[in-house]
């Protein structure tokens, strides 16, 4: 009995905890976790996978890997929610090498990636220019029983348009099609970007074209990216 009532207060003290992190009340919810453990509560998996998240999303993932440390240590075994938090924050920091090594720490453990972890980790091989890799991980995700969503998708396109390779995106976008995944505004303002950067404003009007015959009302990014790319081909006219 007095067991049951020590889970129950685990739910309880982690549900509260998460709701204070959403509501940005960052200290209270820091507090609460240090009082549970005075009070003989012990943190659950899901009460640090809160806290992790927590620090991470208000830009403290140092003080979230200090968490994850610690929750080895009292031998709670991390779960893909706990590694997922933790490289998507990472590589949103630019230190590509740690998510890298947190991967790998992953799949040692025998925790299998999911669909945060894999469009996370292709975003920085993306930025790595380690195109071929973030293809490579792209294209092993359906073997590994974890399909790739419209923010994947968005994530390779877009790092193929960065490093001028536009076309190999256009690709990616009619393979998106032919999945059945529906291209999102952050979809075609990537491709529009991608064009303009290779100098093909004609391209990029095409893809325009296409926002306007689906129905797909532009928002004021592929607005501007447009202007820009004719004005830009309006000044080279005039040299």
């Amino acid at each position: 009995m007095e067991l049951s009532h020590l889970k129950e207060d685990v739910v309880i003290y982690s549900a509260i905890i998460d709701r204070l992190w959403k509501d940005k009340r960052h200290s209270d919810a820091q507090n609460l976790f240090t009082e549970m453990q005075k009070k003989g509560v012990f943190p659950n998996v899901f009460t640090y996978n809160c806290m992790i998240d927590g620090l991470c999303i208000s830009g403290r993932w140092s003080d979230g890997q200090r968490l994850f440390r610690e929750m080895l240590e009292t031998k709670i075994d991390p779960d893909v929610v706990t590694f997922s938090v933790l490289i998507n924050a990472i590589v949103k920091e630019g230190n590509f090498s740690m998510a890298e090594e947190l991967y790998h720490e992953m799949l040692h453990m025998g925790v299998y990636p999911n669909i945060v972890t894999y469009t996370s980790m292709i975003d920085g091989l993306c930025k790595q220019k380690r195109l071929d890799e973030a293809k490579h991980m792209f294209d092993s995700m359906g073997s590994k029983g974890c399909s790739p969503n419209v923010v994947t998708f968005n994530t390779l396109i877009n790092g193929y348009c960065k490093s001028e390779k536009v076309y190999h995106g256009m690709e990616l976008a009619c393979e998106m099609y032919q999945r059945g995944i529906v291209a999102d505004e952050l979809t075609y303002n990537i491709l529009i970007y991608g064009f303009r950067q290779v100098g093909n404003v004609n391209g990029a009007l095409d893809v325009f074209q296409e926002i306007i015959s689906i129905g797909v009302c532009p928002d004021t990014v592929t607005i501007r990216n447009m202007m820009t790319g004719l004005w830009s081909k309006e000044e080279l006219k005039r040299q």
